[in-house]
């Protein structure tokens, strides 16, 4: 209950009128005022009620105060409970002494003193009010001691197992430290050593506690002595970590590399107060670093003479296959594209010497169907290998292929040249030029989704510069960055081709679409000129 929460006092009485007037005395104490007009009611409203002070007639019909008082006494909720007497009757000393021992803590005669009565009625409430303040506290107390007794209950039986973990895991590390195939050994803040394994004196046979302080130094071999002692002195100086490497003498005389490392201890302030380290044996992969060492020149030379044997490989595959392409589209063009000329002029004078009928009519379809089977062997051979490449350069080869590609797939090229008289470039890079371009725009058609694209080409003092880039839907991150698993066989044909020239394949997303980079340095010393391709992949 808190000090602006409102008490109940109960009011007596079998006169109307006088209830109200204990009403308008009692007002300003701002509590709450119950009234009763008999002792039933009155008891009735006190089992129903918190009440902190009754305030009763003596002379009441039925059941008078005095009867109500030792009635709510017998209560024991109500045994704390204050009554006053209020009585215009009952004025002896004798009806005082008799509501005294009733129960009441006060008997006030008529007619009543406000103030008086306001005043009385007041300390009461406050009596009650501040009792069950107290007795909230108690409550209050009681569940935080409880709480409490609790809490170090609990920690008292954590501790308790603590301690019992605390004690295996003592025999644990007693047996690791004993079992261990490392030297385990703790340090002073000086560096003397306070404890070591017995792994130690099984390898150095030792005599027992003949390495504690800096006598385990005597056991180091003396080249490594001096710089080992140095790095100790700097860490602990720096109060960081310690790791060196040296050879340590066993007890038949020879030496083998060990690996110490140590961790400094720290107090609240930050000081170093002990170190815990290790001491592993690697003279065999000291021995396997060294003979890696001594064979890595070797293997360095056998891997460049293999990457330059593959690449010479590489070069004359890509030779080989143009030089393919172009046999293959020459037979193509001269052989059967020959033949089927031939074919197409007997059928036409076949059909001039047939006036009508079916045969002429079929005479005059195969020779359509020769006509389309000579201008697809012509469009195959040019694709194969353009004769313009060799004839008139890359310029022209390129321009009729762009017209092509626009014809079959109606997408809109568009090709621009730097400067205007753009010179011949060596045949094989004119070659490559082409076929990367030819492979990009391959791309573009089936799986850009583009419906435009531009072609840019180039000539600058050190480098011949291509690019191809669409309106289409791009690639994907992966495929940008040229991973091994992302990239098909045409991009991995691309990015060949530019190796073999110097140069280096870079795909873009440049939103919309894509712009794949190639650049190939111009070398004079190489006697040909090499291009920068920006290709589309």
């Amino acid at each position: 209950m808190t000090t602006k929460e409102k008490i109940n006092i109960l009011m007596v009485d079998d006169q109307p009128a006088k209830l109200l007037s204990y009403e308008v005395m009692l007002g300003e104490l701002n509590e709450n005022l119950i009234q009763a007009t008999s002792g039933k009611v009155a008891l009735e409203l006190l089992l129903k009620n918190d009440v902190a002070v009754v305030l009763m007639d003596v002379s009441m019909p039925e059941l008078d105060g005095f009867e109500l008082a030792t009635m709510i006494r017998q209560h024991p909720r109500f045994q704390k409970t204050a009554i006053i007497f209020i009585s215009a009757v009952h004025l002896t000393d004798i009806d005082r002494l008799k509501g005294y021992k009733h129960g009441a803590v006060d008997y006030i005669s008529v007619p009543v003193i406000p103030e008086l009565l306001r005043a009385k009625v007041s300390i009461f409430a406050e009596l009650h009010r501040k009792t069950r303040q107290l007795e909230t506290l108690n409550q209050e107390l009681e569940r935080r001691v409880t709480e409490r007794t609790e809490e170090l209950e609990s920690k008292a039986l954590a501790l308790l197992v603590l301690n019992r973990e605390l004690a295996n895991k003592h025999q644990e590390l007693n047996a690791i430290v004993r079992t261990a195939p490392d030297i385990i050994f703790s340090k002073q803040q000086d560096g003397a050593r306070d404890y070591i394994s017995d792994r130690f004196y099984e390898f150095t046979g030792a005599d027992p506690e003949k390495a504690m302080g800096l006598g385990w130094w005597d056991y180091v071999h003396p080249d490594d002595r001096e710089r080992s002692l140095q790095g100790w002195m700097d860490s602990n100086h720096s109060k960081t970590n310690y790791e060196a490497e040296y050879r340590m003498r066993g007890k038949d005389g020879e030496y083998r590399w060990f690996r110490s490392r140590a961790v400094p201890i720290r107090d609240d302030e930050g000081n170093v107060i002990k170190w815990y380290g290790t001491c592993s044996d690697i003279h065999d992969s000291k021995l396997l670093e060294q003979s890696i060492r001594d064979n890595a020149a070797e293997l360095e030379k056998m891997v460049d003479d293999r990457t330059a044997a593959l690449r010479r490989l590489s070069v004359r595959l890509m030779t080989m296959q143009d030089e393919e392409r172009r046999r293959i589209a020459r037979d193509l063009h001269d052989g059967l594209g020959q033949e089927l000329a031939v074919a197409k002029m007997v059928l036409d004078k076949t059909a001039q010497r047939k006036t009508a009928g079916a045969d002429k009519q079929a005479s005059l379809e195969a020779s359509d169907i020769i006509d389309r089977a000579i201008q697809q062997v012509r469009s195959l051979s040019h694709l194969l290998h353009p004769p313009l490449l060799d004839e008139v350069g890359l310029i022209s080869a390129l321009h009729w292929y762009l017209e092509g590609l626009t014809e079959r797939s109606g997408i809109e090229t568009y090709f621009d040249v730097q400067p205007s008289d753009f010179p011949r470039l060596a045949s094989d890079v004119e070659t490559a030029i082409f076929r990367i371009v030819q492979e990009a725009l391959t791309n573009v058609f089936r799986h850009a989704e583009a419906h435009n694209v531009w072609i840019g080409l180039t000539q600058r003092e050190d480098a011949t510069v291509i690019s191809v880039r669409d309106d289409g839907k791009g690639i994907e991150e992966r495929v940008a960055q040229l991973q091994p698993d992302s990239v098909g066989i045409g991009i991995g044909g691309m990015k060949q081709r530019a190796k073999e020239f110097g140069g280096e394949l870079r795909l873009i997303n440049s939103n919309p679409g894509t712009l794949v980079e190639l650049v190939v340095p111009f070398s004079k010393s190489a006697g040909r000129e090499v291009a920068v391709l920006n290709a589309q992949g």
